[in-house]
């Protein structure tokens, strides 16, 4: 899986906008698109705003694979803003993923990332 760069941006109207550059794979920001799972990014629009959703393909614009710009991003920490990859995930069903077989407690999902749920969606497409 190359790595990549990444534009986030998705716009609420009047409570506002959430951006952010971030590094992920391209496999992965299919998967997040493909799979509709809704990222609870909380109050990050102020109090009482409870922001969440799922992530559209035109919410998330690749900005380049090239290795160099990759690794300048990384070793010097540039990404910024927010990473719907870093939060957790809400309305989520294991059964409506094609997740039957997989062990996972009910428990387990309250504090998983959706980069964690990304890994496993994919991992068990490989099966």
């Amino acid at each position: 899986m190359k790595k990549a760069i990444f534009k986030f941006y998705t716009d609420y109207g009047r409570m506002g906008h959430l951006e952010g550059i971030l590094i992920s794979t391209q496999e992965k920001v299919d998967k997040l698109v493909e799979s509709g799972i809704e990222v609870y990014f909380g109050e990050v629009l102020g109090k009482h705003s409870e922001i969440y959703g799922s992530i559209d393909k035109e919410d998330i614009k690749f900005v380049s694979d090239n290795e160099e710009a990759v690794r300048v991003v990384e070793e010097n920490d540039l990404t910024s803003g927010l990473n719907p990859f870093h939060y957790t995930f809400v309305n989520f069903e294991l059964e409506e993923a094609g997740l039957q077989g997989v062990d996972l407690e009910e428990d387990d999902l309250d504090d998983m990332s959706v980069n964690e749920m990304i890994e496993i969606l994919l991992d068990n497409e490989k099966k």
